[in-house]
């Protein structure tokens, strides 16, 4: 752990984010909000924490290994070889289409943060440079989850739709 400001400082941020959310019961950007439901709710946050995963594989080995049954998929992200690559791209396109209904300037913000991270890892660049995509790309995930999605967790499929007036 090369980095203990930038982590303490992005979990601080997330956790704020989440509180401000939480407290505030809304969506922070309402009008342009879309509403999400459990499915793809469940989905986007199994791809969150596949990529997780791969983070915590990478820049927190120790703590990782020490889970049992955890060393042979960490140790395939951190050969950076196929595997690796798969368990990082896979989860950001199912990511980026569980939240394709987004405002479109958040999802290509999205695509542009996550497309920078990967690159960042796989080509070589400077650690400065893959942290500052990582970075980029978290805040941007913690602005879509405040600021654009409704959860929905009713039965039916959200709709865009305003109900009619009952008058």
């Amino acid at each position: 752990m090369d980095q203990p400001i930038f982590w303490t400082g992005l979990l601080a941020v997330s956790v704020f984010a989440a509180v401000v959310r939480w407290s505030v019961g809304r969506p922070l950007l309402a009008r342009h909000a879309i509403p999400i439901g459990r499915v793809e709710l469940l989905v986007a946050g199994l791809s969150v924490l596949v990529l997780v995963f791969h983070c915590t594989a990478m820049f927190f080995g120790s703590w990782v290994d020490a889970v049992p049954g955890a060393v042979a998929p960490a140790d395939a992200v951190r050969s950076l070889g196929t595997a690796s690559q798969l368990s990082y791209w896979v989860p950001v396109v199912v990511l980026v289409s569980s939240w394709r209904r987004i405002w479109w300037p958040a999802l290509a913000l999205l695509i542009v943060t996550l497309t920078g991270v990967g690159v960042t890892m796989f080509w070589p660049y400077a650690l400065a440079t893959h942290l500052a995509w990582l970075a980029a790309a978290v805040l941007v995930g913690v602005f879509i989850s405040v600021g654009l999605l409704r959860y929905s967790f009713s039965g039916a499929r959200p709709s865009r739709r305003r109900p009619a007036r009952l008058s």
